[in-house]
């Protein structure tokens, strides 16, 4: 009874999984099929600013599909328990200036970015591109949710050899019941928003290999916060 339980719940996720998927794998697609036929049929003047707007949504779209399949390859290892950490001393300054520095192309025109470093460098055991994975997340999230104010990154270290990292946004905020679920596989906040929901689900699961957690905290009209929190000279995993 228990077994055939769980095998219902098993068919049930994957159909909802394969279901989502789907969707979100043919939206980018069909824009990057369709906009790059108006490139090609001869009628648009390549040069021109319609041709260069094509090509803008076009690129958007790739991220957009990349990132998905980033996800899916991720969800995949963690499920097999096959998710591999690079753990090495790195100075976490440069970790965070470099995010700054990528993401910052990619703030909407009415939303300030601010990184906030203590002057002086502090190095942590961590694998750096994982962690970097995990702030971009959280940004790209804040970015979808965040059209004028400011959005802030930046660490402070604890007293109990930790440190905290922070994303901070002054975007529409979520309430008690969205950010029960926050962490949820596939759940997504707004659905008309790009993403299949998988992004945050592999940052909490990412935080936890490092010995560590992810958490958040928001009102509604007023912006959300996230925080990590890792060792900083956790074991080598």
């Amino acid at each position: 009874m228990i077994a055939r339980d769980k095998a219902e719940q098993s068919d049930k996720l994957k159909s909802a999984f394969l279901a989502n998927m789907s969707h979100e794998i043919r939206t980018p697609l069909n824009a990057i099929v369709g906009f790059s036929n108006l490139l090609v049929c001869g009628d648009i003047e390549i040069g021109s600013s319609e041709s260069k707007e094509f090509v803008s949504i076009i690129n958007k779209n790739c991220e957009q599909l990349l990132v998905l399949i980033s996800d899916i390859i991720d969800l995949s290892k963690i499920e097999s328990n096959s998710i591999e950490f690079k753990m090495k001393k790195q100075p976490l300054n440069y970790i965070l200036s470099d995010v700054y520095q990528c993401q910052l192309l990619n703030m909407p025109e009415n939303v300030e970015f601010i990184l906030q470093q203590p002057k002086e460098a502090l190095e942590i055991v961590t694998d750096d591109t994982r962690l970097k994975q995990v702030i971009n997340n959280l940004i790209n999230n804040a970015i979808k949710f965040t059209t004028h104010g400011s959005i802030a990154l930046g660490y402070k270290a604890l007293s109990d050899n930790t440190v905290e990292i922070f994303v901070n946004d002054t975007g529409i905020g979520m309430s008690k019941e969205k950010l029960a679920h926050i962490f949820d596989r596939f759940y997504k906040v707004d659905s008309f928003k790009p993403g299949a929901g998988l992004g945050l689900s592999i940052s909490k699961t990412i935080i936890e290999h490092m010995q560590g957690e992810i958490t958040v905290t928001s009102k509604e009209g007023k912006g959300t916060h996230f925080t990590i929190t890792i060792p900083i000279h956790a074991d080598t995993i």
